[in-house]
């Protein structure tokens, strides 16, 4: 094989040419990179605001802010300008999000110096922005802080619409704990707006809404239970009330612990066996739940039972004294905290008028009607409950034609509201025959004790009803003697004689004997005299009335 020749040697020209073309290669790309570094250079230096420019940009937005901020605390009125108007004095806000918030927090300021109403039109459109956009969770807390300033300031129908938004948020987000609350809200509202059907409605949602409450479920469930059971009993349907308050019984846990819940749920059992009953253990509940809810603020309403719970069991055991004490302790601590308006002013009057009944002190009594009275408007119940009352105080003073006057209106409030309660409808047309007899008007008496004793006789069997129906059986007897309608008295004295005994048999024996002698019915006569024990005074016997004054039995 033929060895390959070695390469020629370069030419010293060959390899000065080389090295000037490296040379020249270097200073090109020293070339290009200085071009290159100096044209981004100069673009970043043209996009670089120079420091004066700065300077007086930033002293512009300290201006701009500074206006801002005192426009905002300026005046509600220039706050409320700006939120009027907040797409232009909050459009420096780039971000959306920081910019709603912004907004919010100034309708908050606006809300915590006065200005609720003032605050309202960006409070509602924030807020529905927020649900449109499904931020439940964060808005309906902000709705139901807007509803507790607007109560604050005692617009309840505003302050409605608010809540009703907080609860649609706290039940999508299944916020168990505030919606029971907004619900419980929402139902006092329509209490004291007389829509009872819808109170109870609202309740009800509240107690299924509690058994999502886990630990706290049965305290909370047993509060409501016996919230629905004052209003059942309020508003007149004392069977249903019971059942409410047997159900809130079976549900209070632990009721050896006085905090919290607990505490309430000691009130609403002290509530449920006072209606059954059972006043010895009613009386410690009430006690207990009050010494655990103590400087709780929240408890007030459920305090303000209590008391009146304590004051109700007094009075039936006739210790009228401490029952004022604990009214007048419920009014001392309601006052300056509950509005004028309140639905608990009309009922503690009204109750603290009927012990001052029993006390046979009527000027007191009238004092206390009167009061129930005006702050009765919105409750039905409260109002024939006080007329009624202030005509039997003022029939206690003397005055038949006052008394007449407020049974009367008692009486049609009765028929227009709670013509089924046929015991308080008798009871209200006896009172009203002894004030009409009071007053002279014995045709106005006889309808009505006709009208008591016809409501008495379709009542159930009871005591009071027993009573009641005695006595206005032994007026409408009476009353028709002295008009000399003997035959209608006697059917009335003898209508009467089954459900009397001893004396009262006897004194009965003898009116119906003077009856029939009038009627010429010797026999008859002769037959009841010997019946009474005095056959010898026949002629002599006068009529005789039971007394008038005698102690109403309601409470």
């Amino acid at each position: 094989m033929q060895a390959s020749s070695p390469l020629p040697p370069l030419s010293p020209r060959t390899k000065w040419l080389i090295a000037l073309c490296l040379c020249v290669l270097v200073m090109l790309l020293e070339f290009l990179t200085y071009h290159m570094a100096y044209r981004i250079g100069y673009d970043e230096g043209m996009l670089t605001t120079p420091p004066v420019v700065v300077q007086k940009s930033d002293e512009k937005a300290m201006q701009n802010l500074s206006r801002f901020m005192a426009d905002v605390f300026a005046s509600r009125e220039s706050l409320a300008g700006i939120l009027d108007n907040r797409e232009e004095r909050l459009a420096w806000i780039r971000d959306p999000e920081l910019r709603t918030e912004t907004a919010w927090g100034l309708t908050r300021e606006l809300i915590s110096r006065g200005g609720v109403v003032l605050a309202l039109p960006a409070a509602r459109e924030l807020i529905d922005a927020g649900y449109a956009a499904g931020h439940y969770r964060v808005w309906a807390p902000r709705a139901d802080a807007v509803a507790k300033a607007l109560l604050a300031e005692h617009q309840y129908t505003s302050a409605y619409d608010y809540l009703k938004t907080a609860e649609e948020g706290y039940e999508k987000e299944g916020m168990a704990e505030p919606l029971v609350r907004t619900l419980q809200t929402m139902s006092s509202i329509d209490q004291m707006l007389n829509r009872n059907e819808q109170a109870n409605m609202l309740l009800q949602r509240a107690v299924d809404a509690a058994a999502h409450l886990g630990p706290d479920a049965l305290p909370v469930r047993s509060r409501l239970l016996a919230a629905q059971g004052r209003l059942a009993r309020t508003t007149g349907r004392i069977p249903e009330s019971r059942e409410y308050f047997k159900k809130a019984l079976a549900l209070c846990p632990q009721p050896d612990k006085t905090t919290g819940d607990l505490a309430l749920a000691s009130i609403s059992m002290g509530e449920a066996m006072l209606e059954a009953g059972r006043k010895d253990e009613a009386r410690e509940l009430f006690l207990k739940g009050l010494s655990g809810s103590e400087n709780a603020s929240y408890l007030l309403n459920d305090c303000l039972n209590a008391l009146r719970g304590l004051a109700r069991i007094s009075t039936e055991r006739g210790n009228y004294e401490e029952a004022l004490a604990y009214l007048y302790q419920a009014e001392g601590a309601a006052r300056g905290v509950l509005p004028a308006d309140h639905a608990f002013w009309a009922g503690l009057y009204d109750q603290r008028g009927w012990v001052n009944i029993l006390r046979k002190a009527s000027p007191e009594a009238r004092a206390d009607f009167l009061k129930a009275i005006a702050n009765s408007s919105a409750s039905p119940v409260i109002s024939a409950q006080s007329r009624e009352g202030l005509g039997k105080a003022w029939l206690d003073a003397g005055e038949g034609g006052k008394a007449r006057e407020n049974l009367e209106k008692a009486l049609q409030l009765r028929k227009s509201h709670f013509a089924s309660d046929l015991l308080s409808l008798g009871r209200v047309y006896y009172s009203l025959g002894l004030a009409s007899d009071m007053a002279g008007d014995r045709e106005g008496a006889l309808i009505a004790y006709a009208g008591a004793v016809d409501s008495l006789l379709k009542c159930v069997e009871g005591a009071e009803r027993r009573d009641l129906l005695v006595q206005s059986y032994l007026c409408k007897a009476y009353a028709l003697c002295d008009g000399e309608q003997w035959k209608e008295a006697a059917e009335a004295f003898e209508a009467v004689l089954p459900m009397l005994e001893g004396e009262q048999r006897s004194e009965n024996y003898k009116q119906l004997g003077r009856c029939y002698d009038e009627l010429g019915m010797k026999e008859k006569a002769d037959d009841c005299w010997k019946e009474s024990g005095f056959p010898r005074v026949r002629m002599a016997s006068p009529g005789r009335r039971p007394s008038v004054n005698s102690r109403s039995s309601r409470r």
